[in-house]
């Protein structure tokens, strides 16, 4: 069973899915269900330690999405235990920190399906994302496998490598640049402050024409404000498809169309509004992805771009050393390893990265918050599951 809940996600897996696919139908729970859900012992519990852990470290509305949060993975534990999992050899699946796709985790493991991860996206460094609760991973390249080596303690061998199903890049050339056209502008879906910083530094810098090109979640609305006059917005396509056309340039914030980028030999840089290090760790060299803070460096790096005497090949070295293998070819590494799955056999989680003595959970900025005692753990998988529910289309397939 396959579960994914962005389009990126769904792109992540759209090459072995796509042919064979069916959607299944999942039971949301009724109103009056939820009512009973939500003010069972284990929500009561987990709402009285967030609660406790948050109302004097951030103002009420971050305290109430964190509560809305809350409602929302009860409602999808319940969901996904309706489910029979049994029926499949495994759950994969394009996350591994989204607390909605956790919940079908337990409720996996409740019913001994392992979990099989495939990233959407390449391996983060932060709190949130350093966490591998599966039973299996197909990571992009040897740089991610070092990264949980070195970050979790994960032992190579446990760690698998299938590549980037999304691309299709590795296998051709990198295309002809065009130097005097329009360089790109690549957004992550930012809030509307940062995207004025992002947007200062390269328009004061004088570029030409720019071409932003939005994430799937990004504010369109919020971008157009705040587009300069001589500026474009690439829409309805993939930004991938803007890159293979070979623009001289790619700006970015910490984002992780960088790597396509380099994989396509495009001369591109990270732009910084603050101290804050880079997301992903493959954006750390700053060789490859030089840093953007000032006008000079700007007007520097585009002068250099369209010089046309970028080491390109380093770019292309650089990208494979993260991931090496896409497409086709990953669709078959990905098979491989789906065929190593032991279906039904007891849960083996690489490392849960929010249990106790978790590395995710000693990093977070709430590390002094207590992890929740084992009779909480056992009170939160008492939901009553026994009401009526609706029919809806749910995010399986």
């Amino acid at each position: 069973m396959v579960a994914t809940e962005t389009v990126n996600q769904a792109r992540a897996l759209d090459r072995l899915i796509s042919a064979q696919a069916t959607e299944i139908t999942v039971s949301v729970p009724e109103e009056q269900h939820r009512e009973v859900l939500f003010g069972g012992p284990g929500v009561q519990r987990a709402l009285e330690r967030l609660t406790s852990a948050l109302s004097d470290r951030v103002d009420g509305a971050v305290l109430a999405s964190f509560e809305n949060q809350l409602y929302k993975v009860a409602t999808a534990l319940d969901m996904y235990r309706r489910l029979d999992l049994s029926m499949y050899s495994g759950v994969l699946v394009a996350t591994q920190h989204s607390p909605i796709i956790r919940a079908l985790f337990v409720a996996a493991t409740e019913q001994r399906v392992p979990v099989v991860y495939v990233p959407h996206a390449p391996v983060a460094a932060n709190s949130a994302y350093l966490d591998l609760p599966v039973d299996y991973a197909g990571l992009r390249g040897e740089g991610e496998r070092e990264f949980y080596h070195r970050e979790l303690g994960i032992e190579l061998t446990d760690l698998g490598i299938v590549g980037n199903l999304a691309s299709d890049l590795l296998t051709r050339p990198v295309p002809e640049l065009n130097l005097n056209t329009a360089g790109v502008l690549a957004l992550s879906p930012h809030q509307p402050h940062v995207l004025e910083q992002i947007f200062r530094i390269v328009a004061e810098a004088d570029c030409g024409d720019m071409i932003v090109a939005p994430h799937p979640r990004s504010d369109l609305d919020a971008i157009r404000d705040l587009l300069p006059p001589s500026w474009s917005m690439f829409e309805g396509e993939r930004t991938l498809d803007l890159l293979a056309a070979g623009p001289p340039f790619l700006f970015q914030f910490s984002s992780g169309v960088a790597w396509e980028s380099a994989a396509l030999g495009i001369p591109t840089a990270t732009i910084h509004i603050d101290d804050s290090p880079v997301n992903y760790p493959f954006l750390a060299d700053e060789s490859i992805y030089p840093p953007i803070r000032t006008t000079d460096e700007t007007q520097r790096f585009v002068s250099f771009a369209r010089s046309g005497t970028y080491d390109r090949t380093q770019m292309r070295t650089h990208a494979e050393q993260w991931c090496a293998v896409d497409g086709d070819q990953a669709v078959a590494q990905l098979q491989e390893l789906l065929e190593t799955v032991s279906p039904h056999s007891s849960p083996n989680r690489l490392h849960d990265g929010w249990a106790k003595d978790g590395v995710a959970l000693s990093r977070s900025w709430i590390a002094s918050t207590a992890v929740a005692p084992e009779s909480a753990h056992q009170s939160a998988q008492t939901f009553d599951s026994s009401s009526p529910s609706s029919e809806n289309k749910g995010t399986l397939v």
